[in-house]
Parts: C-alpha cells; sequence; structure tokens
C-alpha cells in the first residue's frame, strides 16, 4: 500500500462506508474504529508492484486464480477490519462473485513503505494469519534487497518466517510459484527514504 497519510479518524463502520463512497479517487483503510487515508507511493513501490502481479498472473492466472493489485479492498473482519493489499492473489468463487471486495485471498504482497512499516510487520502479520484461506504472506522491503516470507505448512500451520535477501537468490513458495529477486526489483534503485 501506499503511503498511510497522518490523518487518522475514529468513525463507526455505516461512517466509513459513507467516506468511502464519498470518496472517487483516495482510499482508506478501516481498523477497529480507525479510518486511515492511504496516499500514493514512490516509484520503486510501484515497479515491485508490477512486477510481483505480472509474475503472480502467470502462474496463478492458469490454477483459476485472479491477481489484484491496491486497489481492491480485503476484508478482514466484518464491520471492523478492511485494508488495501499492495498485491493479493484470490481463486474462491465467492471472490469471484465480489466486485469490490474480497475475502477469501490465497497469497498477499505488502511492500513496506516508512509511513506503514510497523502496521504491515506487526499488525497485518496477525490479522493475515487469521485469514483461513491464506497460505502465504509476503512482506517486501523498498529501501533494500530483502523479502520476509510467511507460510503455512501442509497442515495450514504457520511456519516461523524466513528471509530471501540477495538479488542472485530466488523465492520461491510452497504453492510452486517463484521469482527471482532480480526480476521482482528490475527496473528498481531501492535507496533510503527521504
Amino acid at each position: 500500500m501506499g503511503y498511510a497519510l497522518e490523518k487518522q479518524t475514529r468513525l463507526s463502520y455505516a461512517e466509513y462506508q459513507a467516506l468511502e463512497s464519498a470518496a472517487s479517487e483516495q482510499r482508506y483503510e478501516y481498523l477497529d474504529g480507525t479510518a486511515v487515508s492511504m496516499a500514493g507511493g514512490t516509484d520503486v513501490h510501484n515497479q515491485i508492484v508490477g512486477n510481483a502481479a505480472y509474475a503472480l498472473r502467470n502462474f496463478y492466472r492458469p490454477r483459476g486464480c485472479r491477481v489484484f493489485t491496491e486497489t481492491v479492498k480485503l476484508e478482514l473482519l466484518e464491520e471492523r477490519r478492511y485494508v488495501y493489499p499492495d498485491v493479493m492473489v484470490t481463486g474462491s468463487d465467492r471472490d469471484k462473485d465480489s466486485h469490490r471486495l474480497k475475502r477469501e485471498p490465497v497469497l498477499i504482497i505488502e511492500v513496506l513503505s516508512e509511513s506503514t512499516e510497523k502496521k504491515d510487520l506487526k499488525d497485518k502479520v496477525a490479522y493475515y494469519q487469521g485469514i483461513p484461506s491464506l497460505q502465504a504472506y509476503l512482506i517486501v522491503e523498498q529501501t533494500g534487497y530483502w523479502v520476509r516470507v510467511y507460510e503455512r505448512d501442509e497442515e495450514g500451520k504457520w511456519l516461523p518466517h524466513r528471509f530471501v535477501d540477495h538479488l542472485s537468490d530466488t523465492l520461491t513458495l510452497r504453492s510452486g510459484w517463484s521469482i527471482p529477486l532480480s526480476e521482482l526489483y528490475a527496473d528498481t534503485e531501492p535507496s533510503e527514504p527521504s
């Protein structure tokens, strides 16, 4: 997700729905009564999201799944938690029938930004690991070359996270999807945030 704006507002779920409906281009995440305005990201962030989505489509489309980026909402907890993952993959019939809201992703990717880092590394790990359908959650750094990988085992239990952190490495998931880090970071020059 792009950068979270500093402005956070406490709203009821009905007020959040009205805010989202009234906002033509602005997106708001909603976490337990707090609406957080999401702003645009960097060109590096955008490129990583595009690179990941392209590779995921090639792998998951033949398997009946679709890949969404940044503007499709994910319901974490009905009327309490809604977010816009940077990249999300889903193939459930329920999600195919819903054009604005997804509920059963199998894979989520978040690209870190300075303003979302704490939420992506802590809060969202817990939120996402509570999604029964989710098989993998990836956190991608945009100011360096590393990916933190969370995956479930064959029994559905979350494995300890692991890092893939060299451009010469290939990130491989238990699903069979893989991408060389050099492709994930293609056309980017990560640097420290300004």
